[in-house]
């Protein structure tokens, strides 16, 4: 009978322990239920559209750059409160963290694409996490939807949308801020990681020892320009070949090529600048680029793909145009990073080149024929068949200027040299059609120029400056923005173009014997405003320890008489001795080719 009286007592007080439990979970449910119950709502919000299907909030750039609020982990829950949110063009999003181990990392679910992401927009694709206290802000400057999501528990549906209205404003084109100094024959790159536009390097004159080694870069934000503090790698800063490719999920800004004012030598040196800490790095010389074997060859067009720089054709300088198309892949081995592809039709200097889809297209070129003179050259490259491809030609003969891809359509910025060049005439292809437009969609800037900085973030904004002035001399520090206040438009969708038979020539680019050790380029550190313990990854510097010498393969009879050897005046690229001449291809007569009055030009 005791035993049994034990017995029950057990029993009992189980049952007493085993109710308790379960009352105490149950009101815990019901508490955290009640108190955050604005995120069932938040799942599913209503969203007004405007006539371009872009989220409707006021139609304008926000005045104030309004900054909002979003919660990270409110509660230690798995969420971003709210968890979508719809903001003008130039606000702020500050998310706060709340809980331990999060990130704000953006793209897709799952799939970085590194446009943003904490805690400071680097690394973004090894989803750094943070920890309580963290805060991290992000501007959005052009119009569209953002989504992002926490790397560390999307799977659990950790996700959340910005949605950005407005476009920009006044529509048309405006008026920017002037650069800091007049400048030539630099180039234009949009980051988009911050939003801003980059001028890389340039002139001021064509006198020898007036090339310029410093970025500018314009906020659109604040509407004004700044001079970084670093000092790019060496006085080759004329002519080079630019675009943003991303490593490990990191964006730079990569350049290619160059030369110095009043030279006719080139350098091949590769070098890349980050601008989240302003700290440049120059490759080791295994990964110079090949298509400047002779040390005499500028980048011809240039454009991205698929994170992938292409340089189409090239200006043996006052010799004449080259024909190599060549593919430069950032993410491969020392050695291993360029791969030639099939030649262009024809040898194409300073041309208009841009990526729209799968396809490259080149608009107009200049050539040299006792001189640089305007083409109406053009036609169409398939990087992935790597093959060419024809398409209706410019109505007007130019180059020395970019191609932008605008809303689906190839732009061709003015530019030229024979008159009635330069010019402010805006050429736009549309590959669905195959046909040209005369200043429209995108009417004509105000002051005609040449070899000028220029770029645009696809859909709404378009920034150019400097340049030589219509006389083809006078260096300039206008500037001039472009607002498509309507936002984008539909992209075209692109019919298919007959295709020239081509024997692919995928020769992978050699390393020869060390010539040169550059120093290493200092770089910066940057500065993260989120307080997270995490450590963002610092940039890397590359260590040179040997020169690439690809042997041209020439196509013509022409060569040059020369032997030059690169000087620069930077520790950072190696004086090159060529091993072979430039390929050189004879091309079909240009329209128009008339023969120029004045001496060589300056490269």
């Amino acid at each position: 009978m005791k035993k049994l009286s034990t017995a029950g007592r057990f029993i009992f007080w189980l049952a007493i322990i085993f109710t308790i439990t379960f009352l105490v979970r149950a009101e815990s449910g019901d508490r955290r239920a009640s108190t955050h119950p604005q995120k069932e709502l938040a799942v599913a919000p209503i969203t007004i559209f405007d006539e371009n299907g872009q989220p409707d909030v006021n139609g304008v750039p926000s005045a104030t750059s309004t900054i909002v609020d979003v919660t990270v982990a409110p509660g230690g829950s798995f969420v971003f409160d709210p968890s979508t949110v719809n903001i003008s063009v130039g606000d702020t999003v500050r998310w706060t963290w709340a809980g331990s181990g999060h990130s704000v990392t953006s793209g897709q679910p799952c799939q970085a694409d590194s446009q943003y992401c904490s805690p400071n927009d680097m690394n973004c694709a090894s989803g750094i996490l943070s920890n309580t206290g963290t805060i991290y802000t992000h501007t959005f400057g052009r119009s569209g939807t953002y989504s992002y999501f926490c790397a560390s528990h999307c799977f659990l549906g950790m996700t959340g949308t910005v949605n950005v209205s407005g476009g920009c404003a006044p529509s048309g084109w405006s008026a920017g801020p002037n650069l800091p100094t007049v400048l030539v024959r630099a180039v234009g790159v949009w980051f988009p990681a911050d939003g801003n536009f980059y001028s890389m390097g340039g002139r001021t004159a064509d006198t020898v020892g007036s090339d310029f080694q410093h970025v500018l870069r314009y906020t659109p934000s604040s509407n004004s320009w700044t001079q970084t503090g670093v000092t790019l790698p060496d006085n080759q800063m004329n002519n080079m070949a630019c675009g943003v490719l991303a490593v490990s999920g990191t964006p730079y800004i990569y350049c290619v090529g160059g030369s110095a004012a009043g030279q006719t030598t080139a350098t091949a040196r590769v070098f890349f600048y980050n601008p989240a800490t302003d700290a440049v790095t120059t490759l080791t010389a295994g990964d110079n680029w090949p298509g400047d074997a002779a040390g005499t060859i500028l980048p011809g067009g240039f454009t991205i793909y698929n994170n992938k720089l292409y340089i189409l054709g090239g200006f043996n300088i006052n010799v004449a145009s080259t024909n190599q198309i060549w593919q430069f892949d950032p993410t491969l081995a020392v050695g291993s990073k360029w791969l030639q592809r099939v030649n262009a039709p024809e040898g194409i200097m300073y041309a208009p080149t841009c990526t729209i889809g799968n396809t490259i297209y080149v608009g107009g070129a200049s050539d040299y024929s006792g001189g640089v003179i305007d083409t109406t050259n053009s036609f169409s490259f398939n990087p992935m068949a790597n093959t060419i491809g024809t398409i209706a030609a410019i109505p007007r003969a130019t180059g020395e200027t970019r191609a932008l891809n605008f809303n689906g359509k190839m732009l061709v910025m003015g530019g030229g040299r024979t008159a009635p060049n330069p010019s402010m005439e805006v050429d736009a292809y549309n590959p669905g059609t195959n046909t040209w437009t005369m200043n429209t969609p995108v009417p004509a800037f105000t002051t005609a120029r040449r070899n000028f900085p220029t770029d645009t973030d696809g859909t709404t904004r378009i920034w150019l400056g400097g340049g030589y002035a219509s006389d083809g001399i006078t260096p300039l520090n206008s500037m001039e923005i472009f607002c498509a206040a309507a936002g984008a438009t539909a992209t075209p969708t692109p019919t298919a173009t007959a295709t020239a038979t081509a024997t692919p020539t995928a020769t992978r680019t050699p390393t020869a014997t060390p010539t040169a050790s550059p120093s290493p380029t200092v770089t910066a550190s940057s500065t993260a405003i989120a307080t997270a313990t995490s450590t963002a990854t610092r940039t890397p510097t590359a260590t040179a320890t040997s020169t690439a010498v690809s042997t041209a393969t020439a196509t013509a009879a022409a060569t040059a008489t020369r032997t030059p050897t690169a000087t620069p005046t930077a520790t950072t690229t190696p004086a090159a001795t060529p091993t072979g001449t430039p390929g050189i291809t004879p091309r079909p007569a240009p329209t128009p080719r008339p023969r120029p009055t004045t001496p060589p030009p300056r490269p």
